[in-house]
């Protein structure tokens, strides 16, 4: 197994050694299974192939990591045969989650592989050190996921043998975690900084983050663990600290740069970059098709099928303050059409509104059908700066460290600042920033909050049902806005189109039955897909499922 393993990923490292030039290998005739490791460049073919394992966990899983997390309260998912579980109405025997789990674990094979083979490795000290803390960052990002959607991680560490696989047990979460920490220390004092780093490689701020994170985690329920939010500020400040590190002035051009398939770690600290070249090698993204802005013509940069669809609880948090150019982004009322030319134009009655934080047509030379360059933000900075406002908003309850950070954040998205900082705020403030990147769903349920959410979204839709504000009869009476590049209005027009189209838009209430489905006694996580309990007997499944 360990060697089938090995020579799997060797193939994948030579065949993708065209598709990234931030990991360039010198292919050679002499490596082989068994001296994989005795060399620099078959260490990095190693590697190599461990990071593809993780870009295709997060390949169609870009739509794997919003499954598990984003439709709570700021979104649903429509599309045929995937929408079950956003609108929880899924068995264990769902094909998508088996997927899913499949996917990540074989993700976390290849990380051990990596480490395994690097032990015993006659590398120098120094290179061995440097690709083993790459490793240990991998598998611990790996470990996270896995813990935070289906609660607790099959064998840790994971065994190469495949006869061992049906003996496998699940560590309990609080392990986890700390295997986790340990994996991301190790990684920290061995890994480059950020501005020295190869760009779409792990580097010392990104596991600093999710350290941070981690630590966050551990802090809230169901673990409540002492002095973990004293750690989750420390391992914060660290990169508040870091003058390499700053927010990008404006919110859209974060997105910008992940669209074009750039890596800008000033802001975003790590990021799972995908390339349309490699569209073979399942090295492409479907963020931007799937999920993103409605594009009705693929001459127009990629097709856009809008699948992805906003609250209107988010919607008008977001029009609440018509100065913050997030909602503007996130919640776009907007689409791309083709008519002499590809514009962008006032979205029609028979759409809700999507999810336009990816726009494909800013993607270079794309005119794929599903599938892009479309990076996936894995931590940026304005995501830090939360972090560690809520730390320090526990420790010290109503601190200027946490009122001055998120007001930081807002004040790059030009919304109002607040002049009280709470945890009520600092939620919030989550949901406003990081819509649609992953995080809702496990927020709300460190924070005890998912039950009350969806229950207060559902009702709010129910309300609003009947209310002839919300009812879209007539478009024609707006008229067209000036749009910006990038699908904001341009200045002059702000008051006034922002302020109508809190009046106008149609939320398609019958999609959101789907609430009718939340039960508290199992949705807060996965189920174990069933076919896996038949491989392992040792694994146990989810309370309620």
């Amino acid at each position: 197994m360990k060697i089938k393993f090995i020579l799997t990923i060797m193939l994948t490292a030579f065949i993708l050694q065209g598709c990234d030039d931030q990991l360039e290998i010198d292919q050679q005739d002499n490596i082989t299974a068994e001296n994989l490791y005795d060399t620099r460049d078959g260490a990095l073919a190693g590697l190599t192939g461990a990071y593809s394992r993780v870009v295709q966990v997060y390949r169609k899983a870009v739509i794997n990591a919003h499954y598990p997390t984003d439709w709570t309260d700021e979104g649903l998912y429509n599309r045929k045969g995937m929408q079950d579980i956003s609108k929880n109405n899924f068995t264990a025997s769902d094909p998508t989650l088996t997927e899913i789990w499949a996917q990540y674990y074989e993700g976390v094979a290849a990380t051990n592989a990596l480490l395994v083979g690097l032990a015993d490795s006659p590398l120098d000290d120094d290179i061995k050190q440097g690709f083993i803390a790459e490793g240990r960052f991998l598998r611990a990002f790996l470990y996270f996921d896995i813990e935070k959607a289906f609660g607790g991680v099959e064998g840790i560490p994971m065994p190469l043998e495949e006869t061992n696989k049906q003996l496998l047990p699940r560590t309990p979460g609080i392990e986890v975690y700390k295997q986790i920490i340990k994996d991301l220390e190790y990684a920290e004092q061995y890994l480059p900084t950020a501005a020295a780093a190869t760009p779409g490689r792990a580097n010392k701020s990104a596991a600093r983050a999710l350290l941070a994170r981690a630590y966050l985690y551990m802090a809230s329920k169901p673990f409540n663990e002492a002095g973990a939010y004293q750690k989750s500020s420390e391992w914060s400040k660290k990169i508040l600290d870091d003058p390499y590190h700053q927010l990008n002035p404006s919110y859209e051009d974060v997105f910008n740069q992940l669209a074009m398939g750039n890596y800008e770690t000033k802001e975003t600290l790590f990021q799972i970059g995908f390339s349309y070249a490699d569209l073979d090698n399942n090295q492409a993204s479907k963020l931007g098709s799937s999920f993103g802005m409605k594009i009705d013509d693929e001459s127009c940069g990629g097709k856009g099928y809008a699948t992805a669809y906003v609250t209107i609880n988010l919607v008008l948090k977001y029009r609440s303050d018509p100065s913050d150019d997030r909602g503007w982004w996130n919640a776009s009322p907007y689409f791309m059409k083709r008519n002499n030319d590809c514009e962008l134009s006032t979205i029609n009655s028979q759409f809700m509104y999507p999810v336009s934080k990816w726009r494909r047509f800013l993607e270079p030379n794309n005119t794929n059908t599903s599938w892009g360059p479309h990076h996936w933000p894995v931590i940026r900075l304005g995501g830090v700066m939360l972090m560690y406002a809520e730390a320090q908003n526990k420790l010290s309850p109503g601190s200027t460290e946490a009122l001055n950070a998120v007001n930081a954040v807002r004040e790059r998205a030009n919304a109002t600042p607040i002049t009280t900082v709470t945890d009520e705020a600092i939620q919030e403030e989550r949901l406003l920033e990081l819509a649609f990147e992953g995080q809702r769903k496990f927020d709300l349920v460190r924070w005890g909050l998912l039950e009350q959410k969806v229950t207060q979204t559902k009702a709010l839709m129910k309300t609003l049902e009947n209310d002839p504000n919300f009812i879209n009869d007539d478009w024609t009476s707006l008229g067209e806005p000036n749009l910006g590049p990038d699908g904001i209005p341009e200045s002059g027009d702000e008051p006034t189109n922002r302020n109508i189209r809190v009046n106008v838009m149609n939320p398609s209430f019958e999609f959101y039955d789907g609430y009718n489905d939340f039960d508290p006694s199992k949705h807060y996580i996965l189920p174990i897909p069933e076919q896996e309990l038949g491989v392992n007997t040792n694994l146990k499944q989810n309370k309620g499922w």
